[in-house]
């Protein structure tokens, strides 16, 4: 914000900001909101040449042919200035040729006035007007102080040669009067013109860093937690807790973690996790499933939460064979194995924390995916009753002996083959199930 303020600093005689890339943003914008307004006002100098050539000897001794040549002659000047506005890009592109326009507007009612002798009273009256002309259009305190300038020694000329009968002290008085007033206040309107514009500009750069921000907080969150339940938190909702009836649940975890990891440096191991879980968080978002967690070298997912998934056991089981398949391929670690384990049934699932959030699951179907994994065999994926009765007609599977699992009891279970076709029950080992998008 300190920055902003320092660079919307304005020099106390031009008022142009200091900060040069700032000044030039200033100019374009303005320039293109000028830009209409522009037109019209050279567009109005045309017309109203034309109209004072035709007007001018009805009320004075000027001839018709020196007041169309006049006249015609400004007419011009004001179309090259509407022409030019191809050019007037800046707004300081359009006050430069308004103010030439607006200057030369002024000496050429001057000259006229002295022509027809109506020095007193109608020329600076005239002038007059087009001061008014240049605060309505907001000129440039610059470029009207020297317009003002400009006009005052055309009239200083003007008065010096005058030979009337009347006296010019009050048509003078009135000048020095409009010129300051008209001054001041282009001043005050460009100082706060520019001030005004800055402020929109900070709001809208802090607007622009809240957005990344806001972007970017989101998108961490959703590392974290499903989007669901990251609006929700949002939304301010506290505790997070709901009931999935519905889920798949798998473990994977490499095989001889410790002993591996022990002959790696802190960076390899590191990396090696990092290049490997990336892996099977892409496979999980390909199928529409949630990663929930990593706990060391062990990976946890989920299928059917936060929003119901029909073939959630599928998805996951699909996902295993995926994980494995991944594993084998990696030629940067040679020898990596998994143990998977997968369970289908309820869960409670919710928000943990109020600082680190974690999204985490609980109940009887956590453990026993958990427990399938730890007795499964290395390279292969250990599944209960429950998920082979939800997915045998995608996938074959060779029953093991009834085993005991802690805290659980003695049960059956089953392990993962191959793939088969949907029609013929051929084996299509390798082959990914295809999926269609995420609800």
């Amino acid at each position: 914000m300190t920055e902003m303020i320092d660079r919307g600093e304005l020099d106390r005689i031009t008022l142009r900001f200091i900060d040069d890339e700032l000044e030039a943003r200033f100019q374009r914008d303005e320039g293109a909101a000028g830009l209409a307004g522009y037109r019209i006002i050279t567009a109005a100098t045309v017309v109203s040449w034309v109209m004072a050539a035709i007007l001018i000897p009805f009320g004075s001794d000027i001839s018709f042919a020196l007041s169309g040549t006049v006249g015609g002659a400004m007419a011009v000047v004001g179309a090259i200035s509407l022409t030019a506005s191809i050019w007037a890009t800046t707004m300081n592109r359009q006050h430069i040729l308004a103010s030439l326009l607006t200057s030369a507007n002024g000496l050429v009612i001057l000259m006229l006035a002295v022509a027809g002798d109506f020095v007193d009273g109608y020329a600076v009256g005239a002038v007059m007007l087009l001061f008014l002309f240049g605060f309505v259009s907001r000129t440039r305190f610059v470029f009207a102080a020297v317009r003002t300038l400009v006009i005052a020694l055309g009239l200083a000329f003007v008065v010096a040669g005058y030979e009337g009968q009347g006296s010019l002290v009050l048509d003078v008085f009135f000048f020095v009067i409009a010129s300051i007033a008209s001054l001041v206040g282009l001043q005050l309107l460009e100082r706060n013109r520019r001030r005004v514009w800055h402020q929109r500009l900070v709001i809208e750069e802090q607007g622009a860093a809240i957005e990344v921000e806001r972007s970017e907080s989101e998108r961490l969150l959703l590392n974290v937690l499903p989007r669901t339940v990251s609006e929700r938190l949002r939304r301010g909702e506290s505790p997070i807790a709901d009931d999935y009836p519905d889920v798949s649940v798998i473990f994977a975890d490499i095989v001889g973690f410790t002993p591996t990891s022990a002959e790696m440096s802190a960076h390899d191991v590191i990396t090696m996790l990092s290049d490997l879980f990336s892996t099977f968080d892409d496979l999980v978002a390909e199928r529409g499933l949630e990663k929930i967690k990593t706990i060391g070298d062990a990976y946890m997912a989920a299928g059917g939460l936060p929003e119901p998934l029909e073939d959630h056991a599928v998805r996951t089981v699909d996902l295993g064979l995926e994980m494995l398949e991944a594993t084998r391929s990696s030629g940067h670690y040679p020898g990596l194995s998994l143990r998977i384990g997968i369970h289908s049934g309820p869960v409670a699932g919710g928000v943990i924390g109020t600082r680190k959030f974690a999204f985490d699951l609980w109940g009887s179907t956590v453990n026993q995916a958990a427990r399938l994994e730890t007795t499964g065999i290395p390279g292969r994926i250990h599944v209960s009753e429950e998920t082979k009765g939800l997915t045998q007609e995608v996938f074959r599977y060779e029953p093991r002996k009834a085993i005991e699992l802690r805290g659980l009891g003695k049960m059956k279970t089953y392990l993962v083959v191959d793939r088969r076709l949907p029609d013929t029950g051929e084996a299509i080992s390798g082959r990914a199930l295809e999926y269609g998008p995420r609800p």
